[in-house]
């Protein structure tokens, strides 16, 4: 890939670490009612049903769920000149440092990383993929409107976004795979 490219993958893996510290931050002070049983015991079984209730297992579902924002990474940071990217970005690493800290608080690390891990590996590097590909087309119009560049939008920026754009829907497609089967055995075995 080219240099510009590993910049604007390294801007979307920031902008989804920074918004998963926002998401931990702001979870510091919230403590729902289901997180503590009448016992006053913390209880694990909210992060669970959050993630894995009926409707979310499916291989369908998490894939058509994925490729949406997958999209919206992609095509929206071109139609707001990466506003809906940088905002995408923010918000599901927010939602990640959410039940990060959710997970800590209830005192089972082990749950999360056992719920996000085997098909996080694919899936998180599929959303940043796709955040470099919403940034790439803004990217190369800056450059052009800074005379960095000769034409605004070449042949080969074309094809670096669909690439990008290609490769984070084939990671979502492996993760969603995993998900719907592993991650769902592993929930399963936890509950």
């Amino acid at each position: 890939m080219k240099r510009n490219t590993n910049r604007l993958i390294f801007v979307s893996s920031l902008l989804l670490f920074v918004g998963s510290l926002v998401g931990i931050f702001l979870s510091f002070d919230y403590i729902t009612n289901e997180t503590i049983n009448k016992h006053g015991e913390i209880n694990v079984m909210p992060l669970l049903e959050k993630e894995f209730n009926e409707e979310k297992l499916s291989f369908s579902y998490i894939f058509v769920n994925n490729l949406r924002v997958v999209l919206l990474l992609s095509f929206g940071g071109v139609l707001t000149f990466g506003g809906l990217t940088f905002l995408n970005l923010i918000l599901n690493g927010i939602n990640l440092g959410i039940l990060f800290y959710d997970s800590l608080l209830l005192g089972d690390l082990k749950a999360f990383f056992l719920l996000i891990f085997p098909h996080g590996v694919f899936e998180i590097p599929g959303m940043i993929i796709a955040g470099a590909a919403g940034f790439k087309i803004p990217y190369e119009v800056l450059r052009f409107a800074l005379s960095k560049k000769e034409e605004i939008i070449t042949e080969e920026d074309a094809k670096e976004f669909f690439k990008l754009v290609s490769i984070s829907i084939v990671l979502i497609f492996i993760a969603a795979l995993i998900e719907s089967t592993i991650t769902l055995k592993i929930a399963e075995s936890l509950r």
